[in-house]
């Protein structure tokens, strides 16, 4: 597994639908994600799949804290901003007794709904109701095909899975750091729960654990797995699970059903044949057996202890590819055939798939959906970089006279058909198959189930390929191709006009796919006219403040200036109070001095006023005073 990212990313959605099995797992989980977009104006909705009425026995009990959870969950979605609540109301902690209603209820949700993106609970969660949640949505998914109702509806959906009471493998982290007292406003209305368990503070941990990748001023994160659709369409529940980094369930052996042969061919592919019968050994079916048939190759050697019985038939030399399967009919005991080549796997539930398909009533050919993995060589090995998924269509016998459209490894035959048709037609070095299957379908109808439960591996450059990288440039593959053609034109006039027939069926539903993909399109330009009206809004909007942004701008420039011219102003009347300041100081000692002499002055008159009444009082003056006046 590769490490956490070492950045965070910020998710777009203008809707959203959350898949919860309990109520608080909407904030637990993805809350901080979820306050994100809906403070983004994102519209989105929780779908509850238990009743979260806990394990108590008293119905009456269950009912009542079932019923209070429900009210605090309507509390929590006011608090992130959730625009609105559905309830399924199933056992909870018996979710995965309920899938199918699981599923069913995805499907409308997803019908009504039409999110941009689905959060939804990892399979690697200790919860059993959390894991069941996950393989309910893989239900729902699995088996989506061109013309389902939801194909268009899921074609561009986004999937994330997150993390509650387990770490996942995650690709995607997001910084919740400023949501985390939401979150705590949120969980506070979950009271019935953070009394018994403080699971906020749990969550928080994890969220806090996440930012070990990240920059310091981060403190808490939210982590997430992408998956789209196709990753559901193209991997079986338990190889699923596998990808995601987790331990595939614990699955239940089917001990009852027909016997079936599993053929393996091989020729000098060891490693190869190795992983062919691993994927075999992990088989919850157990009423099978093996037979490796080595096409005149090294004898393989084969693991210890396999779980199943195992027969090889060494072919001395090389045969072909048809020989070699009629070897292996020849040496086969079960009741049913199917095939296997070394550069090939089945999944788990592959052989139990197609024994309970062959358990209705006569059905004599059955077959599944395979996906195409293309591998390309790395420093690494070997890895997968493309996986799709080319072959899904119910069964046709016409379009088999066209093209075959069933990877061999996908059918389980009744063996008894195998040697009413005979033998794989040992003068075609390739389409052996092709030839054996239209034989098969003059017999009898072929079974098909939309679900993937077994991969075709395609090597870029390995030269594992019967028909090479590019088979259509082969010089033979035509001619090839027109000689099976060739060999069943039993009435050409017929088959000729069924073939055209059919294709015009297809090219109908063909059509019919396009309608629907037309209605999105034209859907997608309303909306995108819609949003182009918005954006003029928007940019006459601009317009208008940004020419109200110039007026304030010349006010601002105008303001500026009279500041500057103000400023000048005070600095001068600055400089003309510091002039004056400086007179008055220069006055101030030029009247400190005169004021200074005239008290001198005024000293001196009292010194001679003194004088003048001393004089006065004296003797003298008074006989000076009377002479003057007798003179008079």
């Amino acid at each position: 597994m590769t490490s956490p990212p070492g950045k965070t990313e910020q998710v777009r959605a203008t809707s959203a639908l959350v898949l919860a099995p309990h109520y608080d797992d909407e904030v637990l989980g993805p809350g901080g994600l979820v306050t994100q977009l809906t403070a983004s104006g994102a519209v989105v909705r929780v779908l509850f799949l238990s009743d979260s009425g806990g394990v108590a026995t008293d119905p009456a009990e269950r009912a009542a804290l079932s019923q209070r959870r429900r009210q605090e969950a309507l509390a929590a979605a006011e608090v992130l901003g959730i625009a609105g609540l559905d309830h399924l109301d199933l056992p909870d902690g018996g979710l995965d007794q309920h899938r199918d209603a699981m599923a069913a209820g995805i499907r409308r949700a997803l019908l009504s709904q039409r999110p941009e993106l689905l959060l939804a609970p990892s399979p690697l969660e200790i919860s059993a109701d959390h894991r069941a949640a996950f393989r309910a949505l893989h239900e729902t998914l699995i088996g989506i095909r061109p013309g389902d109702a939801l194909w268009p509806v899921t074609r561009d959906l986004e999937i994330l899975a997150y993390e509650i009471n387990h770490p996942l493998y995650p690709d995607l982290l997001v910084d919740i750091s400023q949501e985390v007292e939401t979150l705590r406003r949120a969980m506070a209305c979950y009271a019935s729960q953070q009394e018994q368990h403080n699971y906020l503070e749990a969550s928080l941990g994890l969220a806090r654990f996440r930012t070990l990748s990240l920059a310091p001023e981060i403190e808490a994160v939210e982590a997430y797995r992408r998956l789209t659709v196709d990753d559901f369409r193209t991997y079986g529940p338990s190889r699923l699970i596998a990808e995601l980094g987790g331990v595939s369930p614990a699955l239940a052996p089917v001990d009852e059903g027909p016997k079936i042969s599993v053929i393996v061919r091989t020729k000098d592919r060891p490693e190869l044949l190795a992983e062919a019968l691993a994927s075999l050994a992990a088989s919850t079916y157990t009423q099978a057996d093996v037979v490796v048939v080595n096409d005149g190759g090294a004898s393989p050697s084969l693991p210890d202890e396999f779980p199943l019985p195992v027969k090889v038939v060494d072919l001395e030399h090389n045969r072909g590819r048809a020989i070699a399967a009629n070897a292996g009919i020849a040496a086969a005991r079960g009741d049913y055939i199917t095939f296997l080549d070394d550069d090939d796997l089945v999944e788990p539930e592959h052989l139990a798939t197609l024994a309970g398909m062959v358990g209705a009533a006569g059905v004599r050919v059955a077959y599944t959906d395979a996906a195409v993995g293309v591998y390309e060589l790395s420093d690494d090995g070997w890895c997968c970089v493309e996986r799709r998924l080319p072959y899904s269509r119910d069964f046709d016998p016409e379009l088999l006279l066209f093209d075959n459209y069933i990877p061999f490894h996908t059918l389980l035959i009744e063996r008894a058909l195998c040697e009413q048709v005979g033998a794989l037609d040992a003068e075609l070095p390739f389409f052996e198959d092709w030839d054996f299957l239209i034989r098969l379908a003059r017999q009898t109808p072929f079974h098909h189930l939309a679900r993937v439960t077994c991969e075709y591996r395609h090597f870029r450059g390995g030269g594992h390929h019967i028909l090479g990288d590019k088979p259509r440039s082969r010089t033979d593959f035509l001619d090839m191709k027109a000689r099976v053609l060739r060999k069943h034109a039993l009435n050409p006039e017929v088959d000729i006009q069924r073939v055209a027939e059919t294709l015009a069926q297809v090219i109908d539903t063909l059509r019919a796919d396009q309608v629907v993909e037309n209605e999105d399109v034209n859907r997608l330009r309303r909306e995108l006219a819609d949003r182009r009206g918005e954006v003029q809004q928007a940019e006459a909007r601009y317009h208008q403040l940004n020419g109200e942004l110039q007026g304030v701008q010349i006010h601002q420039q105008v303001i500026e200036e009279s500041e500057r011219r103000t400023r000048e102003e005070f600095r001068q009347r600055e400089a003309d109070i510091l002039r004056q300041t400086q007179d008055i100081h220069s006055l101030q000692a030029q009247i400190d001095g005169q004021s200074k002499t005239l008290r001198q002055t005024y000293d001196e008159i009292e010194r001679l006023n003194e004088l003048i009444r001393t004089m006065e009082s004296s003797k003298a003056w008074r006989m000076h005073q009377w002479i003057q006046r007798r003179k008079a």
